[in-house]
This record gives structure tokens, C-alpha cells and sequence, in this order.
């Protein structure tokens, strides 16, 4: 047996690419495990009828959150159209891919180039359906962050692995990255989104800068022959993708697609190229030359802008670290004192390879983007103040941003660490690795090394900064964050190395001591960890066969050691400290789940509207679930989340806030006919009031409840407009011909219920800046009612810590508030009731019961003995979505419930999510 083992270590010792491959082999299936987990739908609970409502006919989950569905939408478009438009309109004399629905009408164009995340759902679309028919392309793009995730901890581990030349501190480091909560949640299987993009091309980068730094320390600049084989493959590479980035510039209609996916799979391929051309030149023991890494930092520079739209914060981080670090070296080398104890690299050469990055880097941004994208490293930090400033800034119209969660500002550095890699603990040790990053331990003797501090230094002090404008910029930190991680426990390994009393004693002892501490506190979840998900068995047991063979190798080397007792205790401790280290972070993230919104539920209240309304049908909703409409039923949307922050936020919130029908259908009828025409910068009416968005909305609430000619005579006597702005005002807000309109309410609106009354009560009169909690705004709190038999009703709804319960009798109404004191159930008080709705089979009964209330409630018993209850805030107790929601459109005349479907998204009524048809008349053109 020992003599197995022995051969195994040096088996490993002789082959140590083997030892790489499998380390990145098991970063990448750990990566895609934790992400895989959402497709076993845990949330569910072994729930079937749940399982069922959130899958599709074949039982595969559908997508997560909310804009996923835009470019799912957008990548079906590009595979039936060949373009990601709806349709193709003539735009400027241009034949242009437009978007029919989105923030309809009128809707807008879209550019012929696809977005990356279109074309990486269809590449995964066509591998996987050629397999198997039964893929959609819904199926496809479930699993793109997840595949794309993948590539999350490569360059984490290469670059911890350079900085402390440790793999253990390697794989610390990307598993921090990869399991981080945040970045885990936005790169999961069905979060088919763009937040895969705003990380992976900054961490892919930074390696390559690095890896190119490191060489050109070791190797000559430009005294090779150019007839090198590598110095030919650059050059050949950068003539090329100037010449496709060029066409691409220049391409118009549908050859611009073509020459995206040509552009696209180019770079790719020299990407692919670059790195086994490095691998094979590293197994031979040859040294890299800088240009191979630099050439692939460039292209992939030169990409970036395709993948996000802040893509220049990365290149300016790089930049800013290369001329800091000349600056540097300058100093530096004048100090014949110090050289010996620092590693100082070849000024010349830094400057070649800046030079060869920056202005490489420029002529193929030139090129494939033109010069506003070019210079946009140098113009948009300059107003990178006002772009944050969009979530907080005020204007005449409310401003959604402001309700947005992700949007908010940190509280604390506590939730910013905890945002960006799980805790603060870990933030911590990270930003200590980051200080230790100088200290360079690779060497015989202690030396330093500044270029790895300065620049986890200068991209923390950028993406925290970025944090402390918005939470959602958090997960910017979390690369050199992990890194810093990394670095920390490669630098311990490094120390214990040198084989010192101090270090073995002093820290790895204490350092196996706390892996065993770990290994014990979390042993249940061990297998958890080892196996969070079967549902890809090839990746899921292709995983433990790849820490299997680590694992043998790991006891063999140990086991070779055992003759020298303090190399013994480092390899040991060692272990036990990565264990320790990684542990923690997965242990947090198995079980994880999280639930799609869309459903077979809505999916059939969807497929009906896409059966049964006119094409040019609208449906007017809150914003958060536009995209998802606009996907599955294909018709117009009045805002979504790509479209939230606009006047339309107070138009809709108005029109489900207030209790005045003809108001609501005369702004539904507006929004779905003539959009933004009558209150738009430019329109009449701002043009009339000098952009007053006050005095613009006060007149187009007294003229859109009312018929043509009373508004008429409003403009024309009350405001003074002539005769042809008045009728250009009323084209507008009472078109002839309107679009067909169709209204949706579903249960979780009643929860959101302060966001979008807050708009709907917007008090224009107010300054623009004050603060959300000063605004008026409604509430509903949920609750169950009971039907106890001879006339008598039973209600308890929740509020806060109160129980607030009703009970109802055929001769008497009494209220009490309820709450647990020391366990028991105490009365407490009473509570007035202004306005009190019992909706039964039998129908709806309307009471006032207290002119002093400042709750109404709601009562509703179906026909199956389920009950439901709702105490509202008096501004809301007549609301337009009230009736509609709570009592299917009792005492409205113009919005009809049409159809309703089951919500299993949110605890309310069932079935929850329900389409009104919205009926204009005729009167309104009197």
C-alpha cells in the first residue's frame, strides 16, 4: 500500500499539470453545483402540485426573477426573425428591429447587434436541443449562468496561485468568489441575466495582465525575432480583429448580426488559442512571452463593452494600476539600498507592455465601437456621480429608483461586506490578504512585491466606493475581495513553509486545530457540500470522482512525509486551514433555492390574453412584472422593469390608488393609446405650463375623467389653450380610436400596496426631495375569515405584532386587538372600523360603521368555506384595485373581471391572478 502511495506522489510531483487540471476541474463542477441547485426546486418542499405550477409539460423549472424574460423574449426573437425585434420598422429612413411591447405604445427600436446573452442561449440552445427535442429555448437559457459560472474560480485560483504561489490558498480564494451569496444568487441556474458579465471579463483580465507582468519580468520585449511563432500569432490576431471589429463598425441590416457571432467566436477562438498555446509552452518549461497574455487581455478588453455597459471601470482599474506601478518602479529603482529586498520588475519592460494594453486596447475600441466608446474610460468617470445619482435624483415625477431595494443605499459596511462576500469576517481576512499581498514569500527569503497590492488596492477602493452609491454595486467588490482571501491563507502556507518553531507551533498547530473546530461544527452539512444537487449527475458524481483522485493524492504526499514530522504538521495543517476556510462560505449556500414568479398559473391567464384580445391590445400593470407579460402573452405593456422610472409610475399607481372610476379608465385609456403624448417634455400642456409637471398633472386629472367637450371647455375657458392645442390635447388624453386595454392584478400587489399608492397619491405640490416615508401612502394587512355557521363571520388579520380580529353576528360587529403576553393571548383594546365589505356567494354587502375609522376592512367567503380578510388604511378603503382584487369589480361599471387563474406566488385570494377587460364606452367622446 505504501508503495502505491508513493508512486502516486510522484506520479503527481512529475506530472503537476495533472494536479492543475483536476484543482480547476473541481473549481468549475463546485461552481456549477452550487448554481445547479435552484433546478431541484427545494423550495417546493416534495410539494408536487408546486412542482407542477412552476415547470414546464417536461418538468423543467422555469426562469428566476424578473428580467430574465426580456431576453428570453429577445433570444427567441433572434432565432425565429433572425433579428431580436419584434417586427421591422422604418426608423429615421432606416429599416430598424423594434420592440412592439415594451413600454408600448409606442414601444422602440433596438440595435441589429445582439446582446452576448442572446447569442450564449442560443449556442447552448442548438448543442443541447440537437440532443434532445424536447429543449426550449427557455430550457437553454435556464442554464447559461450556470454554465458561464463555470469560468467564476480559473482566474481567482491562477492568480492567488501567482501572488503566494500556493494552491491552496488558490482554491480558499475561488471558492470564496464562487459561493459568495450575492454573486451566487445573481449567476444561478434560471437568473439568465447580465450579471454573469459584469464579473467574469474584469477577473479574466487582471489574470491576464498579471500573468503578462510576470513574464515580461522573465523574458526581453521586442529583441525576438518577429518571425517568432508567437510574435506572428499576435500580430496576426490583432490585424484580424481589427479587420472583423472594423466590419462590424460598418455593417448595417441584418449582416450585422453575422458579424457579431464572427466577431464573437474569433475572439473566443484566439482566447482558447492564447491559453493552450501557454499551456503547452508551460509544460514544456519554457518561459511565456508577455505579448501572448497582453494580446488576450486586449481582445478580451475589446469585447467587454458588449458584455455591460460600465465595462470601462475595469479597463480604468487596470490602467490606473499600470501607470501607478511605473511611477512606482521609477521610485523604486533609484534606491540601491532597498533592491535587494524588493522585487522590482523591468521599468522598460512595464512601460512596453502599457503602452501594448492601453493603446492596443484604444484601436480596437476605435475600430468596433468608434471614438465615443473609445474614450468613454476617461468621460464616464467624470460622470459616474450623476449616473448613480439617477437612483436618488429628483424631477417633477416620482422617481421609482427610490423604491427599488437593490437600488437603496447601504446602511452599514456590515451589510456592504455581507452583500459582497457573506460576511464581514471574511471581508475582513480578505482585506488583510490584500495588505499582505506585498509581502512576497515565492522566494528563498522574504522579500516585497507591490504590484499585486496595488492593484487589489485601487479595485476595492473603486467597486466599494461604487457600493456605498447602491447595494447592487456590492458584488463589484467581491473579486478582490476573494483574492485577498486567497492570498491570506496562501501567504500562511508560504510562512509554515519556512519550517520555523514560530510558524509551525505558533500558527499551524492553531491552524489544524480550527479546521478540525470547522470540520466538527458543520459535519451535517459535509455531504450536503459534497453533493448539493443530482440533477446533472454527470457534473454532480464527475465531481466527486475529481476529489476522489485529489484526495489520494493529498494522503499519498502526506503519508510521504511522515519521516519529517514538521513537514508532516504543515501539510496537514495546511489542509485542515483550506477546509476550514471553505467550509464556512459553502456550508451557507447548500441548501439553496429560490422560487421562479412565473407560473403555469399566470402562464394561463397569459395564453389567454395572447388567444382572445385584439394585437394591438394593451396590458396595463405595476412595472415588476411587465417583462414577464410582455414574454408570454406578446402584446403591449404599459411599463416594466426596463422602462420603471417614468411618468408612468404615478399614471398606473393613480389609477389602481384612486376611487374614481372614470379617472382611472380615462388614464388607462390614455397610457394604452397615446402613451406619453400628453404630458412628454415638449407635449402641449408642458409646453403650456413652462415644463410645471405640477400643473401639467392637475389638469389632467380634472379632464381625463370627464367627456371630450367638458374637457374642452376646461382647457379652452378654465386654462386659456386655443382651440387647436385644446383638440391636440384631447387627441391625446380621448382618442377615437383606443387601444383595447386589459388590467391585472395579482396577489402580491396587495403587499406592495405603499409603493404604488405612494405614487398614485403623489403630492406634486411637495419639493421633489422628500423623503418616501413623509409621502402619503395606503397599506393592506392580510388575514383569514371563518364562516361559523348561522350568519356568523369570524375574522383575524395580522398587524405588526397585533392580531386585529372581527367577529360578526347577524345582530352585533365587535373588534378586539389580540397579543401574546408571556404566551398567552391578551385583549388589549378595540379597534374602529370606518367602512366594512362582506363579499359571500350571495354577494357584496357595503357597511359604514364609523365615521371616526381609519380602517376599512374586507371580508370575503367563497363558496368552498375558504375565507379571507384584509384591513385596509381608510385612503385605500375605495381604491380601484380594492374592488377589483378583493371584490372582482363590485360597484365599478367599466372594468370587468374576464378571467382569473391560480397565483401560488403570494398567500391571498385564489385563484389570484386576474385579467380585466377595460371598457372605455363611447360617452367619453360626447
Amino acid at each position: 500500500m505504501s508503495n502505491a502511495l508513493e508512486k502516486i506522489n510522484n506520479f503527481f510531483k512529475e506530472k503537476s499539470w495533472i494536479k492543475v487540471f483536476l484543482i480547476i476541474l473541481m473549481l468549475m463542477f463546485v461552481s456549477f453545483q452550487l448554481r445547479a441547485q435552484t433546478a431541484d426546486m427545494k423550495f417546493a418542499q416534495d410539494n408536487e402540485f408546486l412542482k407542477d405550477m412552476f415547470s414546464d409539460e417536461h418538468g423543467r423549472m422555469y426562469l428566476l426573477a424578473l428580467d430574465p424574460y426580456y431576453y428570453l423574449r429577445l433570444s427567441e426573437n433572434l432565432y425565429n426573425n433572425g433579428h431580436c425585434g419584434d417586427t421591422i420598422k422604418v426608423v429615421d429612413g432606416k429599416e430598424t428591429p423594434y420592440d412592439l411591447y415594451q413600454y408600448a405604445p409606442p414601444g422602440h427600436p433596438l440595435p441589429w447587434e445582439p446582446p452576448v446573452i442572446c447569442l450564449a442561449t442560443l449556442a447552448i440552445y442548438y448543442i443541447w436541443h440537437s440532443i434532445d427535442l424536447t429543449v426550449t429555448i427557455m430550457n437553454a437559457a435556464f442554464w447559461v449562468p450556470a454554465v458561464l459560472g463555470m469560468l467564476l474560480g480559473i482566474p481567482i485560483y491562477f492568480v492567488v496561485r501567482r501572488v503566494t504561489n500556493s494552491n491552496i490558498g488558490g482554491i480558499a480564494g475561488a471558492i470564496a468568489l464562487i459561493s459568495a451569496p450575492g454573486l451566487l444568487y445573481k449567476t444561478c441556474a434560471g437568473f439568465a441575466d447580465t450579471p454573469i458579465f459584469e464579473v467574469l471579463p474584469i477577473l479574466f483580465i487582471v489574470w491576464f495582465i498579471l500573468e503578462s507582468i510576470h513574464s515580461q519580468e522573465k523574458t526581453a520585449l521586442f529583441k525576438k525575432d518577429l518571425k517568432n511563432p508567437i510574435s506572428l500569432f499576435v500580430i496576426a490576431a490583432l490585424i484580424i480583429e481589427l479587420i472583423i471589429g472594423a466590419y462590424l463598425n460598418i455593417a448595417s441590416g441584418e449582416s450585422v448580426v453575422i458579424a457579431s457571432i464572427l466577431f464573437y467566436t474569433v475572439s473566443l477562438a484566439f482566447i482558447l488559442a492564447g491559453l493552450i498555446i501557454a499551456g503547452i509552452k508551460k509544460l514544456k518549461g519554457n518561459e511565456l512571452e508577455f505579448e501572448l497574455f497582453a494580446l488576450l487581455a486586449v481582445i478580451l478588453t475589446a469585447v467587454s463593452p458588449k458584455m455591460w455597459g460600465a465595462w470601462w471601470y475595469g479597463f480604468d482599474v487596470i490602467t490606473a494600476f499600470l501607470v501607478i506601478y511605473i511611477i512606482a518602479l521609477a521610485l523604486l529603482k533609484s534606491q540601491v539600498k532597498i533592491k535587494e529586498f524588493i522585487n522590482i520588475g523591468n521599468l522598460k519592460n512595464i512601460v512596453y507592455l502599457s503602452i501594448f494594453y492601453i493603446f492596443g486596447s484604444f484601436v480596437l475600441l476605435v475600430a468596433i465601437y468608434g471614438m465615443g466608446i473609445a474614450i468613454s474610460p476617461i468621460t464616464s468617470p467624470l460622470g459616474y456621480n450623476q449616473i448613480l445619482s439617477t437612483y436618488t435624483q429628483t424631477t417633477g415625477w416620482p422617481n421609482v429608483y427610490t423604491t427599488v431595494a437593490e437600488l437603496a443605499k447601504p446602511s452599514s459596511w456590515s451589510e456592504i461586506f455581507t452583500n459582497a462576500i457573506g460576511s464581514d469576517t471574511i471581508a475582513i481576512v480578505g482585506i488583510l490578504g490584500i495588505l499582505l499581498s506585498f509581502l512576497s514569500l515565492r522566494y528563498e527569503k522574504v522579500k516585497l512585491d507591490i504590484k499585486y497590492s496595488i492593484l487589489l488596492a485601487i479595485w476595492l477602493a473603486v467597486t466599494l466606493y461604487a457600493a456605498t452609491k447602491g447595494i447592487r454595486f456590492a458584488a463589484l467588490a467581491t473579486p478582490p475581495l476573494a483574492i485577498g482571501l486567497g492570498i491570506f491563507v496562501g501567504q500562511l502556507e508560504r510562512f509554515l513553509k519556512m519550517k520555523s518553531d514560530i510558524a509551525i507551533f505558533g500558527i499551524g498547530i492553531p491552524a489544524g486545530i480550527f479546521g478540525l473546530l470547522i470540520l466538527s461544527k458543520y459535519s451535517a452539512k459535509i455531504s450536503q457540500i459534497l453533493l448539493p444537487t443530482t440533477y446533472v449527475p454527470i457534473i454532480a458524481y464527475g465531481f466527486l470522482i475529481v476529489l476522489a483522485l485529489l484526495a489520494i493524492y493529498k494522503i499519498s504526499d502526506i503519508i510521504s512525509t511522515l519521516n519529517d514530522k514538521k513537514e508532516t504538521i504543515i501539510k496537514v495543517s495546511t489542509l485542515l486551514l483550506c477546509i476550514g476556510v471553505v467550509i464556512p462560505p459553502l456550508s451557507a449556500v447548500v441548501p439553496f433555492s429560490v422560487a421562479p414568479t412565473f407560473n403555469n398559473g399566470w402562464k394561463e391567464g397569459l395564453d389567454w390574453i395572447k388567444a382572445n384580445t385584439p394585437n394591438n391590445s394593451v396590458i396595463t400593470c405595476w412595472w415588476d412584472n411587465g417583462h414577464i407579460y410582455t414574454y408570454e402573452a406578446r402584446r403591449m405593456v404599459t411599463f416594466d422593469g426596463g422602462s420603471q422610472n417614468s411618468p408612468r409610475a404615478y399614471w398606473v399607481g393613480r389609477a389602481f390608488a384612486t376611487s374614481n372610476e372614470n379617472l382611472s379608465i380615462g388614464i388607462i385609456r390614455m397610457l394604452a393609446t397615446s402613451g406619453d403624448e400628453a404630458f412628454k417634455k415638449g407635449s402641449v400642456l408642458m409646453n403650456f405650463t413652462h415644463n410645471n409637471v405640477s400643473k401639467t398633472v392637475k389638469i389632467l386629472n380634472e379632464i381625463l375623467p370627464v367627456d371630450r367637450s367638458k374637457a374642452y371647455d376646461i382647457l379652452t375657458k378654465k386654462y386659456g389653450l386655443s382651440d387647436k392645442k385644446a383638440k391636440l390635447v384631447l387627441n391625446a388624453t380621448h382618442p377615437e380610436h383606443p387601444n383595447p386595454d386589459y388590467l391585472i392584478t395579482y396577489n402580491r400587489m396587495t403587499d406592495i400596496a405603499p409603493v404604488w399608492s405612494m405614487f398614485g397619491f403623489w403630492n406634486f405640490s411637495l419639493p421633489p426631495n422628500t423623503p418616501n416615508d413623509k409621502r402619503e401612502k395606503g397599506a393592506f394587512f392580510k388575514g383569514t375569515a371563518y364562516y361559523l355557521g348561522n350568519g356568523t363571520i369570524l375574522a383575524n388579520v395580522n398587524v405588526y405584532t397585533y392580531s386585529y380580529v372581527t367577529l360578526i353576528n347577524s345582530t352585533n360587529i365587535s373588534t378586539a386587538i389580540v397579543q401574546k403576553i408571556n404566551g398567552q393571548a391578551k385583549i388589549i383594546g378595540t379597534f374602529k372600523i370606518h367602512k366594512l365589505y362582506i363579499k359571500t356567494p350571495l354577494g357584496v354587502k357595503e357597511l359604514v360603521l364609523n365615521k371616526d375609522g381609519q380602517l376599512s376592512e374586507f371580508i370575503r367567503i367563497e363558496a368552498d368555506g375558504r375565507g379571507y380578510a384584509w384591513l385596509a388604511t381608510r385612503n385605500l378603503e375605495d381604491s380601484i384595485y380594492a374592488k377589483l382584487h378583493f371584490l372582482d369589480g363590485y360597484g365599478l361599471k367599466h372594468i370587468k373581471l374576464v378571467k382569473a387563474t391560480i397565483d401560488p406566488t403570494d398567500f391571498g385570494i385564489q385563484p389570484g391572478f386576474k385579467i380585466y377587460k377595460v371598457d372605455y364606452g363611447t360617452d367619453y367622446l360626447k
